[in-house]
């Protein structure tokens, strides 16, 4: 792994929540929905170290130690405990490992043995998930749960109420010695190609991702930051709490997407910053709410995550004309860090995720031999820095795959342009060789979301006993809007190449996403006949 810059006086997540509560003592270091309360509470840096200090010395009194892994199976609903447990754990030296909360039977059960994690951090409400499979995980020692206990739970494991962990902990540093090189989180990756991978960060390259992101955004302590990513995410535990934090700026946790709550937080919270999927943007946009609300706090409007149509970075801009608008770019095994495109060529270089990696990112594409591709050549995108990860626990085969001589290889695929602008191709997986040619899904969808009918679309590879592959496209409808699908593919013949050309169709009520707004193409390929 490469080593933080010696410039960074604080070199563990501990190190800037002890920093941040000295500096910016009364500041709102957070507001978020809590499931103790059922409602938002809001913290400030000085409550945030307390009340941290607290939980953390209540993991010691059940055993934890140093390097032992704590799973949080919870959602933004308990965002105030995701956060104030995240941040718990770090303190003592332990390893968090934020788990989906769509996850249940096999899936729970695989991650949890697989880093056998000691406890479990736990709402309520998906008791009846984890009861599912205790008996088959004898490394998990104990539940901690918010919200009320069920007592259909008590002799089946230990277990301990989160309130009472919090009210009776101490308020003293924990003796624990915390540096750059141990791990502090690992994340599973959604596992579209088989079980999740487990990816390991450390401190320092945690540290590394806040001030990259953050960077690349430009978050300031100033900054009032909201999103809605789910914590169990990357972007959810990382991409957002890091960078506020390191950056000792306001993070505005989102329960759950929903586009007047959304607008309704912005208006009050103030928020200067707002980053989202695309999927987010759409939807906004389509809402004829935006009137109703004051956004004129807002001054960057960042997004990432996936692909985002050209059409609707154009729709923002119409909409947002005093806004900056900014791409970020990245992976989870790389933090998530990567590139970021600044507003000032949102419009100029339509469509591109940027010019450069964000700060201390080393970016490069190669060709399949690892050599670098020239201009307007497609490769593969490779990124260095210290936000990457450790590798994957336990799987060097993959490790070994994706981290070579330094270099974190992404599996996406990208050109350059004659300007040096990166422009997203697809993802090594998702390119169609129709025929011998390869097309780019993004190209397709990108051209299918300009007819004005068209809300979303994914577009995906399916058999096909003469060409190898086709192209089969699944397109939403905006409300109100009937249109047939030869009419879309009409459309398509003026607008791209005739091999990339959709003849298969499919009008449906909704693409599926999983919580990032992801769509899963995954579940699109089984629909396929």
């Amino acid at each position: 792994m490469q080593k933080l810059p010696s410039f960074f006086k604080n070199r563990t997540i501990v190190d800037y929540l002890k920093l941040n509560a000295q500096t910016f003592p009364e500041k709102t270091a957070l507001a978020a929905w809590s499931g103790m309360s059922n409602n938002k509470k809001y913290l400030t840096y000085s409550q945030l170290d307390i009340y941290t200090n607290k939980i953390a010395n209540g993991y010691l009194k059940l055993g934890v130690n140093k390097g032992e892994r704590i799973a949080i199976f919870m959602d933004n609903a308990q965002g105030l405990e995701c956060i104030l447990s995240f941040y718990s754990v770090h303190k003592i030296g332990g390893i968090n490992v934020p788990i989906n909360t769509s996850y249940f039977g096999e899936e729970l059960k695989y991650i949890l043995l697989h880093c056998s994690a000691k406890g479990v951090i736990i709402s309520n409400n998906q008791i009846p998930v984890i009861l599912e499979i205790i008996e088959f995980c004898p490394n998990l020692e104990f539940l901690i749960v918010v919200g009320e206990i069920p007592s259909d739970l008590f002799g089946k494991i230990k277990i301990y109420a989160y309130e009472e962990i919090l009210n009776n902990g101490e308020n003293r540093d924990p003796l624990i010695q915390v540096i750059e090189t141990d791990d502090a989180d690992w994340l599973y990756t959604s596992g579209t190609t088989g079980k999740p991978k487990c990816v390991m960060h450390t401190h320092s390259s945690s540290v590394a991702t806040g001030y990259s992101v953050g960077g690349a955004i430009g978050i300031t302590e100033n900054d009032i930051y909201q999103s809605a990513f789910p914590f169990f995410t990357s972007s959810g535990c990382h991409f957002n709490p890091l960078s506020t934090l390191v950056y000792g700026a306001t993070y505005i946790m989102d329960r759950k997407f929903d586009v007047e709550e959304t607008l309704c937080t912005i208006q009050e919270m103030k928020t200067t910053i707002y980053v989202g999927v695309p999927a987010v943007y759409s939807f906004i946009l389509e809402s004829n709410l935006l009137g109703k609300f004051n956004l004129s706090s807002l001054r960057i409007l960042d997004y990432g995550g996936a692909p985002m149509p050209k059409q609707l970075i154009l729709n923002l801009f119409h909409n947002f004309p005093h806004v900056e608008l900014k791409q970020t770019y990245g992976l989870t095994e790389a933090g998530p860090t990567g590139t970021f495109l600044p507003g000032d060529f949102a419009l100029t270089k339509l469509g591109s995720v940027g010019n450069q990696g964000m700060p201390l990112v080393d970016i490069k594409i190669v060709n399949e031999n690892n050599q670098e591709v020239g201009t307007n050549e497609i490769g593969e995108i490779c990124y260095r820095s210290p936000a990457n990860m450790k590798g994957y626990y336990k799987n060097e085969i993959a490790t070994r795959d994706t981290l070579i001589d330094g270099w974190l290889h992404s599996g996406d695929l990208v050109y350059r342009d004659e300007d040096g602008y990166i422009f997203h191709v697809d993802r090594r997986k998702d390119i169609i060789i129709r025929g011998g040619f390869n097309i780019s899904s993004l190209e397709v969808e990108n051209c299918l979301y300009t007819h004005p009918a068209v809300l979303e679309v994914a577009v995906i590879a399916k058999p096909h006993k003469h060409l190898g592959e086709d192209i089969k496209a699944f397109v939403v409808l905006r409300k109100s809007m009937v249109i047939s699908p030869e009419v879309l593919t009409e459309f398509c013949k003026s607008k791209i190449a005739d091999f990339k050309v959709p003849r298969d169709i499919e009008i449906i009520d909704a693409l599926p996403r999983n919580p990032m707004g992801k769509v899963l193409k995954t579940k699109l390929r089984e629909l396929i006949d």
